[in-house]
């Protein structure tokens, strides 16, 4: 069952999404009633501990607070703190009793709490502590609320799967919806039909206005999320792109067709015009809002790999009326 590991792991490097709140999605407690997310959380640690780690007997409790202090903002060493105590800890040999004091091993538990605490609320985990810590105690007991051996463990991956497949990415596309519906409040952005938002800075020159099909462009852009925090930018790099205009994202290509050379664009692209339920990167997560400024400095030539047959025309060319034989 090590998929089960690698569970919480992926999400929260797939799922650390330019979320606009700051606030932790840990509760620290919990409902009366049981919430099978965060008690599937807890029995993925608990599981990892015990395939991974079973020879090292971590405080729970210690476990516990770290994830807690980091809900609250109180906890007494960073993440990257928390990763380095736990690097050194795991890459240095050990000798045949695996803590030299109870100080090393609650160090080592609390650091491995802030650092869970970290990947949970990266990833937007609505946890509740109440019920991580009960999973603790039941699978350490070899005891779960999701059943007996096997049958618990693959309960425990499906709720898992689910939230990383499924619910995670139709939270972050109400985020983005939310989010983009208050910048469209102000009245200084125009939308599309497909629901780009954007501002022209500058038209650039009408006649020269790239193609639908394959033109290629050249220009300078920087990209944002909804944190406003930069993911790409050519402007850093010195130098400006050179595409065409199929091989971009779908709100990118639209937005850059409504300028003309030496055109400048702000615009906010709906997560159905940038990557969609896809993570990209740390900085863009699934159904992630995406802003851009674009400078376009340049249509270059149409590069259509394929000649339209005689009599056709390429997308966005027309036939003069005098060369179209009549069947």
């Amino acid at each position: 069952m090590k998929k089960i590991l690698v569970i919480i792991a992926t999400a929260a490097a797939m799922l650390m999404v330019s979320c606009s709140s700051k606030d932790s999605s840990i509760t620290v407690g919990g409902s009366s009633e049981m919430d099978s997310l965060s008690y599937a959380l807890g029995s993925n640690i608990a599981y990892m501990i015990k395939y991974n780690l079973g020879d090292l007997d971590l405080n729970y409790d210690k476990i516990t607070k770290g994830i807690e202090d980091f809900a609250r903002g109180k906890n007494s060493i960073e993440p990257e703190q928390a990763g380095e105590i736990l690097q050194a800890y795991f890459m240095s040999p050990r000798d045949s009793v695996p803590f030299r004091s109870e100080a090393q091993r609650d160090s080592i538990s609390y650091a491995l709490g802030v650092d869970q605490g970290n990947g949970m609320d990266a990833a937007r985990v609505p946890a509740q502590t109440k019920w991580i810590n009960k999973a603790f105690v039941d699978v350490k007991a070899e005891h779960s609320a999701f059943g007996e051996g096997q049958d618990a463990e693959r309960t425990t991956m499906r709720i898992m799967q689910n939230w990383v497949m499924v619910e995670a990415p139709k939270m972050f596309l109400k985020e983005s919806e939310d989010f983009l519906a208050d910048i469209e409040k102000d009245k200084k952005w125009q939308k599309t039909e497909s629901g780009l938002l954007y501002q022209i800075v500058e038209e650039g020159k009408a006649e020269l206005r790239p193609t639908k099909v394959t033109g290629k462009v050249k220009g300078h852009y920087k990209g944002l999320n909804m944190k406003g925090e930069q993911f790409d930018s050519s402007y850093d790099r010195g130098e400006p792109a050179e595409f065409p205009l199929n091989a971009v994202i779908k709100g990118w290509s639209e937005g850059v067709m409504l300028l003309g050379q030496g055109g400048k664009i702000k615009m906010w692209l709906h997560p159905d015009l940038a990557y969609g339920p896809q993570a990209m990167s740390p900085e863009i997560g699934p159904n992630s809002a995406l802003y851009f400024e674009v400078e376009l400095l340049e249509v270059m030539p149409d590069i259509a790999t394929e000649e339209p047959a005689e009599g056709e025309a390429a997308e966005g060319e027309v036939i003069p009326a005098e060369e179209v034989v009549a069947e």
